[in-house]
């Protein structure tokens, strides 16, 4: 991997929506019932897919993209792109196949989703 990418804070915001994930999971499961709760991870595993696509384009981008404005813009056009479909497919998935609680997978969404409120301390990880 090219030493101009860092990938900790993405990392870091991996490990931060597993957690909240977690906690909102246990929280639904007591709550509610299983049923609730799978459909929560569920909505939770749309928003950590969405990064982790995310991280898989930075890596790639400074691979082959390197220092090339016009191609890092271009693969970042495709990043947004590919994590917008991602997101319906996985919604569409989700309401229509599987047929989940729709307020538990929208709250394991937003809630996963919150954790890019939260950043490091310093602020530079």
């Amino acid at each position: 991997m090219d030493s101009r990418v860092r990938v900790q804070p993405i990392n870091q915001l991996i490990k931060r929506q597993i957690v909240l994930l977690v906690i909102t999971v246990l929280i639904v499961l007591w709550w509610q019932q299983s049923s609730a709760a799978l459909a929560c991870f569920y909505g939770g595993s749309i928003a950590i897919a969405n990064t982790l696509l995310q991280r898989w384009h930075l890596i790639g981008s400074a691979k082959q993209a390197k220092s090339n404005a016009g191609m890092n813009l271009r693969k970042a056009y495709r990043c947004v792109l590919e994590r917008w479909i991602l997101t319906i497919v996985m919604f569409a998935v989700g309401f229509a196949v599987l047929a989940l609680m729709p307020l538990p997978l929208l709250t394991g969404f937003i809630v996963t989703q919150l954790a890019l409120l939260f950043g490091t301390r310093d602020g530079l990880n």
